[in-house]
């Protein structure tokens, strides 16, 4: 590969870097103000709640969620108990 291509391959990753972050600032501009799932307020301006809030987004459907900590929490607990009681179940079906 000599240098033209170097700089064109450069050139047009820089773009593509400039269009992702731009996406990813529309999608910030997108964030709710309140926990999805309890509605507790989010203060955008504080750096504790900025760094301890879960945000998921899902660029296919354009969407941006926010869960508190407490929400969060409880989620991965939920989730973890249908894991275990999915794996009881199959357990109990191979034994059969």
């Amino acid at each position: 590969m000599n240098r033209k291509q170097r700089r064109a391959m450069a050139k047009q990753q820089r773009k593509k870097g400039n269009k992702d972050l731009a996406d990813k600032v529309m999608l910030f501009d997108k964030l709710p103000d309140a926990c999805l799932m309890c509605e507790s307020a989010f203060d955008k301006t504080d750096r504790e709640m900025v760094s301890s809030w879960n945000v998921t987004v899902r660029e296919s459907e354009n969407r941006v969620h926010l869960y508190c900590p407490t929400c969060w929490d409880r989620a991965h607990k939920m989730v973890e108990a249908v894991v275990e009681s999915m794996q009881e179940t199959i357990k109990t079906m191979e034994e059969k």
